[in-house]
């Protein structure tokens, strides 16, 4: 079965200079956990994904630790401000290039199996280099629900 039914039309993006507390609050006030980055013609050039998006104010060093359950307090670290980031990075800075996408003619299991390995809960849907939609995996449910058979 295609996934174009299911396809949200519906979406937020953002274009490659959009500054991070715009792209933050999208994030908090949508609840999306993936925005396409695309210029003013639609074409896409990226995504943020909200783990990505989070990832950046990490330490760099926390990924050569296997556990992080014994660290009770990161101390200074919980204490910086965040202005700089606000300052620094716009959505060019922050997005995956070349990410993952789906056309609208693709099935229920090719989309399941890509977001799955790029663990993604929500993937574009283009058309040529046009994003059309964006398609999560509640879309997906909700198709397999509906579908009879």
């Amino acid at each position: 079965m295609e996934i174009s039914k299911y396809v949200t039309k519906n979406f937020h993006s953002v274009q490659p200079e959009t500054p991070f507390k715009d792209i933050t609050r999208i994030f908090f006030e949508t609840g999306e956990s993936v925005i396409p980055v695309t210029d003013e013609t639609g074409t896409l050039h990226g995504i943020i994904s909200i783990d990505d998006f989070m990832l950046i104010f990490l330490p760099d060093y926390i990924d050569l630790i296997k556990t992080v359950d014994f660290i009770h307090s990161f101390g200074a670290l919980e204490k910086t401000s965040f202005a700089i980031e606000e300052l620094l990075f716009v959505a060019e800075d922050l997005m995956r290039e070349n990410p993952p996408v789906l056309e609208e003619k693709d099935s229920f299991l090719k989309a399941i199996a890509t977001l799955h390995k790029h663990n993604l809960s929500q993937i574009p849907v283009v058309r040529g280099d046009k994003l059309t939609g964006m398609i999560s995996l509640n879309d997906i449910c909700r198709g397999i629900y509906e579908s009879k058979g």
